[in-house]
């Protein structure tokens, strides 16, 4: 329960020990903690967070409600925006992913093609689940997150979480859809900002292919696709700029001008933001 990510209002902080944290991106992170004999109110208001009992854990109980003790490969999943209260018992060590809304959604619509709309993480207290702590326990927590390839980390990451939204009732699936651009329609945008994603594209075209206000069309659209117009198309820029990092020997600054970017300083923030690393690191972890 990181003070680092989400807030918690402690009785007794001497025994909390924070063994490691690892940023992989702004959306993606991991922690590894301890603690023990403590009271604590905790309010989950920046990330979701996935959490497992690696050890101890077992006179751990929340205070607010009715549920279960921990223990080794308990999980829980605490939703943005919830608030929960927790008595801790003997020492325990538990790991906790935090993870970006929607990240998620564009992680489901890019490997099932779900639709991001019928997505919704529910607050679970202590589940089991096998596949989840194999990944959590023999894939993250034996691995040193610094020294780890950051790609191959992240792969893990990803893995993770498609296990999750492929794992029944760790996600809701909500049937009511509200908003958003129709399937058609959507596809139509995607196609046209894929086929233009070189140029700079204008939000009037994009608005006027769906026969939609600009300020509709931006609504509904981040609906359709968890992401706005403007950071889809550089979503689609640096796809493709990492598929030319790993099939093309053109420059870097060559690259950032075929992809639509003003000049290699401006893709570069782009795509570290997207993958935590530098184009040029990235470029080398394929050699």
């Amino acid at each position: 329960m990181s003070e680092n990510h989400n807030k918690h209002i402690s009785f007794n902080d001497s025994h909390k020990i924070c063994f490691r944290q690892h940023a992989l991106t702004e959306n993606l992170s991991w922690a590894h903690y301890q603690n023990s004999e403590e009271r604590l109110f905790y309010i989950n208001d920046k990330q979701h967070t996935l959490s497992m009992y690696l050890s101890g854990g077992y006179e751990t109980h929340r205070t607010d409600i009715q549920a279960d003790f921990g223990g080794p490969g308990r999980f829980s999943l605490m939703p943005k925006d919830s608030e929960s209260r927790w008595q801790l018992g003997i020492p325990q060590q538990f790991m906790h992913l935090y993870f970006d809304d929607n990240y998620l959604k564009q992680l489901a619509l890019k490997v099932f093609d779900m639709d991001p709309r019928t997505i919704e993480v529910p607050e679970l207290t202590f589940f089991e689940n096998q596949g989840l702590e194999s990944l959590f326990r023999y894939q993250v927590a034996n691995i040193d997150w610094h020294t780890q390839s950051h790609l191959a980390l992240e792969q893990i990451t990803n893995t993770v979480l498609v296990s999750m939204l492929q794992s029944s009732g760790l996600t809701k699936s909500l049937n009511r859809i509200k908003g958003g651009l129709s399937p058609h329609v959507a596809r139509l945008i995607s196609d046209y900002i894929q086929q233009h994603y070189h140029r700079q594209i204008y939000l009037c075209e994009l608005a006027d292919l769906a026969q939609l206000s600009e300020y509709h069309f931006c609504r509904m659209f981040k609906e359709s696709f968890a992401r706005t117009p403007q950071e889809y198309l550089t979503y689609i820029r640096i796809e493709q700029v990492k598929h030319l990092l790993k099939t093309s020997a053109q420059s870097l600054s060559d690259i950032a001008l075929d992809c639509g970017f003003a000049n290699q300083s401006h893709m570069g923030r782009y795509f570290k933001k997207q993958f935590g690393i530098t184009p040029r690191a990235f470029q080398k972890s394929q050699l």
